[in-house]
């Protein structure tokens, strides 16, 4: 959630005997966000986001693609409702410029991203907007991302800091700590160094060995007028929640479509096929859990493993067992899929838990060597759609083969 992210809350640290460090240094992981020279009190200007963008769904293009159809979504964008991202400067009215840049999604502190920003206000990468003195917020109907190549992001990376620290765009994120230190007004061009230049090129060529091409975020930075005109008073700048790329394995909405069971004995063992949308088989679970008034009471994973993740849209797996073994009466719970990698969940659906059914029929009956019932898509004869027993269980009657399989459960949206 975006209250849990440490990018939406930056802190007032600030980095200690920087200047003594060595030029050469690796860039570490950070925990928060460094003391800028940026506007924020109580009663001040700050900027927020009003609309985050679609988190999934949107396409990272190359430039031999051409122009991107249709620019980055709002989170609540409809078919028939367009939304776009959008911010608003809090107790502010007047002129402003906002910049939106990319910058990484899973480092522990913002970084430049290598990927670009392409649209009419996009120039060099980044999106520069006007403001005006009637409007308190803007929105960016127009962003698209354009995907840099592999072999090209050092150096990418190294044009895109380079730009940064001369415009006085690097507030709020990571480059080098001797670079990032200074935060101060531009109110013109800064000239580099050669000693800032290097800096900046092994820093990008050591950021950019560790940057994941498939995610990214968009931050905020508003600056306000000065005295002369200038937009050089800066604002805390604010984070976006991660944009997948449509492309990326890890990128689609999990979805379970059907089940062959939606009903289990509390020991468990059972065999359930499940259909879904597009998965990676290492990344991917089956989750089991029961919720109360008070929140989380049991949780269990489905068992299987990833040569039972048929071609990215079928698992076969078998339902953990039910915290209570003793269970007087049949129990509701739900499962859905969760991905590994970045802990997204699909929509649960229900699954009832039964008690054991212990008697000497039941006993007898399991006891009982039958031979499997295969169905036969031979169109040679064989398997009608009501024996259960085989290895294909789909059928247009009940099932014999014990539990309590009903056929596929089909889960429409």
């Amino acid at each position: 959630m975006a209250g849990d992210d440490p990018f939406l809350h930056p802190s007032n640290q600030i980095f200690d005997n920087v200047m003594m460090m060595d030029p050469s240094w690796e860039f570490p992981p950070f925990s928060a966000i460094p003391q800028m020279a940026s506007l924020r009190t109580v009663d001040g200007p700050f900027l927020q986001i009003l609309e985050q963008p679609k988190q999934r769904g949107f396409r990272f293009r190359y430039g031999c693609e051409g122009p991107s159809h249709g620019g980055l979504p709002g989170a609540s964008s409809e078919k028939n409702r367009k939304t776009y991202p959008a911010v608003k400067i809090c107790n502010y009215q007047g002129k402003a410029r906002v910049v939106v840049q990319l910058v990484t999604a899973l480092t522990p502190m913002p970084q430049l991203h290598a990927h670009s920003l392409v649209g009419k206000l996009c120039d060099k990468g980044i999106c520069i907007a006007e403001m005006q003195s009637k409007d308190s917020s803007i929105s960016f109907p127009n962003l698209g991302i354009l995907h840099v190549t592999k072999k090209n992001v050092a150096k990418t990376l190294e044009e895109r800091m380079v730009e940064a620290f001369r415009m006085g765009y690097s507030c709020g994120v990571a480059i080098h700590p001797e670079i990032d230190v200074l935060q101060g007004e531009v109110r013109i061009p800064r000239e580099l160094s050669d000693h800032q230049r290097n800096i900046i090129s092994i820093a990008a060529a050591n950021q950019a060995k560790e940057m994941d091409l498939s995610v990214v975020r968009l931050m905020f930075t508003a600056f306000l007028p000065d005295s002369d005109g200038g937009f050089s008073r800066r604002l805390e700048p604010v984070v976006s929640e991660p944009i997948y790329d449509s492309k990326a394995p890890n990128a689609s909405n999990l979805k379970i479509v059907r089940m062959d069971r939606t009903a289990g004995c509390v020991t468990g063992g059972e065999e359930v096929y499940l259909l879904c949308d597009k998965v990676q088989k290492d990344d991917i679970q089956v989750r089991f859990y029961e919720e109360d008034e008070s929140g989380l009471t049991w949780e269990a994973l489905g068992d299987f493993s990833p040569t039972d993740v048929h071609r990215q849209f079928a698992i076969v797996f078998k339902t953990p067992k039910y915290r209570d073994q003793n269970l007087q009466k049949p129990t509701s719970v739900f499962v859905q899929l969760k991905r590994k990698s970045d802990n997204e969940t699909s929509e649960p659906k229900p699954f009832t838990y039964h008690p054991q059914v212990i008697d000497k029929e039941e006993v007898q009956r399991k006891r009982q060597k039958t031979l499997p019932n295969f169905q036969d898509f031979s169109g040679h004869g064989g398997g009608g759609g009501g024996g259960g027993g085989g290895l294909y269980r789909g059928g247009g009657g009940p099932a014999t083969g014990g539990g309590y399989f009903q056929g596929f459960a089909s889960y429409s949206y």
